[in-house]
Parts: structure tokens; C-alpha cells; sequence
């Protein structure tokens, strides 16, 4: 009987511990959904994040892992039989760090042939972040600070922000490693340890899209004028900041929550404007490790100084470290 491989997680807790590569039989495929033979997967801290437990209230365990990837269709019934053998990213559904993802056609999105497998694999959570982001607050004339300035969804914020006629974007980073891409992208680096360059920076901004959290976000939202917004879309700090009454508007983003307001037709439009934008410039590139070695990928999406993005590579049956449930 055919086997699936996925890393699943049956407990709460730092993901190097909690996660474990596990081995099943393939069942029948369920009534109305599409087969989908998993390619590849990116690694972001919103994958990680739900393992460790901060969303507990409403995931169900076990679960496995993983929120975006691409893979390509071997089963569908009509009117869906025209997706097989075609890309897609099975989105919005199971976890995708697996072999094999059985998918709502309807959330599917079919992945034009001219895109790479390592940029559809990781089209979905930080460029969609970033385009909602965009739409939502308009940066036209506007100066614009980011923070995390090496995260992929920075970099493209801060690309898009310039495309879409910003006056000015300023990424604040943790260390030189990132700063020439940076500048070659168009963007202003500034160091996060010299608060001095950061608070200047903050004064000059109309609008701040912040993911650090912590002191950082605090120093930022001290500094900013009064009728500037900051946009918090992440917190990889793990420390929370408090709003301050006369400071710049504070606004709290989560793709999360602007998914439930997209129907089939508005999901598909978003990554038809999406596509486009991958092509150019922005996506850092990309290193593939085996799902046999997922601990080693984990490692590397900690690395500090990273100046790639994490995939994994799915498409062989792992030869190393795989588990039977319950084993």
C-alpha cells in the first residue's frame, strides 16, 4: 500500500522537539477533494509559531504542519479533472509538509508554467501579507519604515512600496549581512542596535509596517508623529509592545482575518495580481532541504544573518528519521 510522509505535531511545544517525520498508509481520497503529489514547501515563523502553542485555543492536535506549498494535481473528479497534472498550491486546508495533500478545489490555485517550483512554493504567505497589507494602506508620497528588514515579507513590502510610488522606505536590520541587497533593492538600511539612526528614521515615517515587536516597536512607535500608523504583523521578538495614547495609530494585521471576506473568484483574482509581482524583484532565493532533513531546515531558518529562504523538498520518500504514528 502507498505511503504518506509528513511531519506532524501531536503536542505543543518548541518545534525541534515537538515535531516528528511520520509514515502512514495513503487512504482513499476523500469525497469532492483533488489529490495533490506535494513538490516543495516554504518554512515561515507563521508555520512555527501555532507548534509552539500560541494559538492552542483553536487548533486541533494532532496536526501537520506547514501552511503554503506546491505540488502538482494526480486525482480530481469533474468538474475539477482538467487540474490533473497541472501545478497548484492546495491552500487554506491540510497541512502541506507532506507528500501528499488532498485538497478543496475551490481554494486551489493553479500556478502559471512560467513560475519556478521554489517561488510557488512560497507564494502564498508573505506575498499575499504584503499585497493585503498594501491595499490596506496605501503608501503613495508616503515615507515608510519596515523593521525585520532581512524577512521576506519585508523585502517585498518595501520593493512593492517603492513600486507603487512610495517617497521613501527605510528597513530597519539586525546586521550588516543584508544591507547591500537592500540598498540594491531600492530600500534605506538602518541598524537596529543604533537607536539613535532608528528613532530619526521613525520621526520621518507616515507609516511603519512592524514585526519585531518588543523595545524595538516601542522605540519606533515613541518616535513617530502623532498622525503616522503603524502596522504590527508580526511579533518574531516574542515580547508584545503597549500602545501609547498620542502616539501613531496602532493597527494589528493577520491574513487571517481577511480570509474569511474572499470568496472562490476575489482568493484566485489576488494571485493573479500576485504572479507578476514574484517575477521581479523582491524574493530572496531559495535552499531546498530534504523532508528527511527537517530538523536541519530548522536550524536554518533560525540562522541569523540568513540571506535565504527555506524550502522543503518533498517530492522523494525520506530515508532517515520517519516514525509510524504512535512509534
Amino acid at each position: 500500500m502507498p505511503l504518506i510522509h509528513g511531519l506532524r505535531c501531536r503536542r505543543f511545544g518548541r518545534p525541534a522537539d515537538v515535531l516528528a517525520l511520520e509514515e502512514e498508509p495513503l487512504g482513499p481520497r476523500p469525497a469532492g477533494a483533488i489529490r495533490v503529489r506535494m513538490i516543495a514547501a516554504g518554512i515561515n515563523p507563521s508555520d512555527l509559531i501555532p507548534i509552539a502553542g500560541a494559538y492552542a485555543h483553536r487548533i486541533t492536535l494532532p496536526m501537520v504542519a506547514g501552511y503554503e506549498g506546491a505540488g502538482v494535481v494526480e486525482e480530481a473528479d469533474p468538474p475539477w479533472s482538467g487540474l490533473v497534472g497541472r501545478r497548484v498550491l492546495p491552500l487554506r486546508g491540510p497541512g502541506t509538509w507532506q507528500s501528499v495533500v488532498d485538497a478543496d478545489p475551490r481554494w486551489t490555485i493553479v500556478v502559471p508554467d512560467d513560475i519556478p517550483d521554489d517561488v510557488a512554493a512560497r507564494a502564498y504567505i508573505n506575498p499575499l501579507a504584503a499585497l493585503l497589507m498594501l491595499d490596506s494602506w496605501p503608501v503613495q508620497g508616503r515615507r515608510v519604515l519596515l523593521t525585520a528588514g532581512g524577512s521576506s515579507c519585508a523585502r517585498l513590502l518595501g520593493r512593492w512600496a517603492l513600486d507603487a510610488d512610495a517617497a521613501e522606505v527605510t528597513s530597519v536590520i539586525r546586521s550588516n549581512v543584508h544591507a547591500e541587497t537592500l540598498s540594491g533593492l531600492g530600500l534605506t538600511p538602518v541598524r537596529m542596535d543604533d537607536p539613535g539612526a532608528v528613532r530619526r528614521a521613525a520621526y520621518r515615517a507616515d507609516l511603519a509596517f512592524e514585526a519585531v515587536g518588543g523595545p524595538l516597536a516601542g522605540t519606533i512607535l515613541d518616535a513617530m508623529p502623532a498622525t503616522s500608523h503603524l502596522i504590527s504583523y508580526g511579533l518574531l521578538s516574542g515580547t508584545p509592545f503597549v500602545p501609547v495614547q498620542g502616539k501613531a495609530t496602532v493597527h494589528r494585521f493577520h491574513v487571517r482575518d481577511h480570509l474569511p471576506r474572499l470568496d472562490p473568484d476575489s482568493w484566485r483574482a489576488c494571485f493573479d495580481r500576485l504572479w507578476p509581482r514574484l517575477c521581479g524583484p523582491g524574493l530572496v532565493p531559495a535552499r531546498r532541504f530534504p523532508m528527511g532533513a527537517w530538523r536541519e531546515a530548522l536550524a536554518a531558518h533560525e540562522s541569523a544573518g540568513r540571506g535565504f529562504k527555506v524550502v522543503l523538498d518533498l517530492r522523494e520518500s525520506p530515508r532517515r528519521g520517519v516514525c509510524r504514528p504512535g512509534g
